[in-house]
């Protein structure tokens, strides 16, 4: 592959699902977004999904866990609403802030 002088190479990374082992079969009846989010708070908050991760586009992802759309895209705005992740435009959405943990 042939690469411009300087150039950086691409060390961004998009994010499965696979990783996360994501269950919808796991979530409660009509509680898709929230369960998945959730499960996108938890992985965050443990480093499975790292401040700077990209996240795969809402239709990718919605087509592995074999939902809608629409519980992908309110998972994502919840936690874009609770600053956990951002829109970056065609870059896609990515994480910006882990939860905070409360002390024991």
């Amino acid at each position: 592959m042939h690469r411009s002088k300087g150039a950086e190479p691409d060390r961004s990374i998009t994010l499965g699902s696979d990783f996360l082992q994501l269950d919808p079969a796991d979530a409660p009846p009509g509680g898709l977004a929230d369960w998945l989010a959730g499960r996108l708070r938890d992985a965050i908050a443990d480093g499975r999904l790292p401040v700077g991760g990209r996240l795969p586009a809402t239709r990718v992802l919605a087509a592995e866990l074999r939902v809608s759309r629409g519980v992908v895209t309110e998972a994502y705005q919840r936690l874009t609403d609770e600053g956990h992740l951002a829109g970056r435009g065609r870059a896609g959405t990515v994480v910006v802030a882990a939860p905070l943990t409360t002390p024991a």
